[in-house]
């Protein structure tokens, strides 16, 4: 189902060129249909990052024989997600995409309310008092701290029975988040059609640009970070390496689905990489749900490339939060349908950028994430290496 919704969603992107120039009526009229699925799509995003992070921490199970893996698994995924945010947000700030008036004006950004990001930022800090409030206001970063906390708090008590509700609710909002989806393919129609419709079309070549650099730093990221890894922390030939799993990096590229590719993905790891079945068996599955080094890149220059063309200078801090927000928040919805799209409106609504802004770059979605997966499948495999080498 989600493959067909991804299809679609880039057949509506396409269908919206030709109509924007000999429809643009009925690509007007259609816009309804857009707005309605933002608005619609901001309802979701607390949600989401609440009862998904929360049940993913509540219901981990650490009873196992291979609790001393733990600890060392979760740290090398999280620390591979803040490397790659951090390697794509390195890079893409050097890129100039330049300012586009008129896509500011169909944004309408001037008018818009962005976020004060030191109201993101304080709940890093000791301001307690003013929490609350942040929750109320749906800040993104308040409500995964909460949702964190809530988790840790429920695990340690054990309370099976709130970890059951939290399990229902994580499932309704999957759920519910995989039949809305099949809203996007006639809100990508119409949010892409009418910024065509009103806004000239320099901005093609800019979509056609921010396509090249993602695929660049995925090939970057893929050869300089996990190619050193390969050779220096794990003294293997890179290329022997890539051999081994260059089949399940191809199902990966191609079905861009970590999940789907498990079983291939722990074969590989038995039989090509010769590790232990009983830390591959573990590692892999944690990997296919928090794994996101890809979506992470996506995400980091996605901000970049949108705050640019709106003229949306951001500082250090709102540069630390788009990394806070996608390793954190990718790790709580992995499992969700379209994940980068999703996450996509946490990180932009975190730092003030218009969700609307993403009608932009979702056409191209569907080839990129091919890309995203075989790098999160890539490293799936390099960090099950690791972990099977030093445990």
């Amino acid at each position: 189902m989600e493959k067909k919704i991804s299809l679609l969603m880039l057949l509506g992107f396409l269908l919206a060129i030709p109509s924007s120039f000999l429809v643009p009526e009925i690509v007007i009229s259609s816009k309804v249909i857009g707005d309605l699925f933002i608005s619609i799509l901001k309802l979701f995003v607390p949600f989401i990052i609440f009862i998904s992070i929360s049940y993913s921490i509540a219901s981990f199970d650490t009873n196992t024989n291979l609790k001393k893996m733990i600890p060392l698994t979760l740290i090398l995924y999280v620390i591979s997600t803040i490397i790659s945010i951090s390697f794509s947000l390195t890079i893409s700030t050097q890129i100039n995409f330049p300012i586009n008036e008129a896509l500011i004006s169909e944004l309408n950004f001037n008018n818009y309310e962005r976020l004060n990001v030191k109201d993101s930022i304080k709940p890093l800090g000791f301001d307690l008092l003013e929490f609350p409030s942040l929750i109320l206001d749906r800040n993104p970063l308040a409500i995964m701290i909460l949702a964190i906390f809530f988790g840790i708090i429920i695990k340690i008590i054990k309370n099976f029975t709130i970890i059951n509700i939290l399990r229902k609710l994580n499932n309704f909002v999957l759920s519910s988040i995989l039949y809305f989806m099949w809203l996007a393919p006639f809100a990508i129609f119409s949010l892409f059609g009418n910024l065509l419709v009103s806004i000239d079309y320099d901005i093609l070549f800019l979509l056609l640009k921010f396509t090249l650099v993602a695929i660049a730093i995925f090939i970057s990221y893929f050869l300089l970070f996990y190619g050193s890894i390969i050779q220096l922390l794990l003294k293997e030939n890179f290329y022997k390496f890539f051999k081994n799993i260059k089949n399940t990096i191809f199902f990966a590229f191609v079905s861009s689905s970590s999940s789907a590719t498990i079983p291939l993905t722990l074969k590989t790891a038995e039989k090509n990489l010769k590790i232990d079945n009983k830390i591959s068996n573990f590692v892999i599955p944690i990997g296919a749900t928090v794994n996101m080094d890809g979506s992470a890149i996506y995400l980091g220059l996605s901000a970049v490339f949108v705050s640019s063309l709106i003229g949306l200078s951001l500082s250090f801090d709102e540069y630390l939060l788009i990394l806070i927000t996608a390793t954190i928040g990718s790790i709580g919805a992995a499992g969700v349908p379209s994940v980068a799209l999703v996450m996509m409106t946490v990180v932009f609504t975190s730092v003030g950028i218009p969700i609307e802004a993403i009608s932009l770059i979702v056409g191209v979605d569907r080839l990129l994430d091919m890309f995203r997966t075989a790098l999160n499948v890539t490293g799936d495999l390099v960090i099950t290496k690791i972990v099977n080498r030093y445990c």
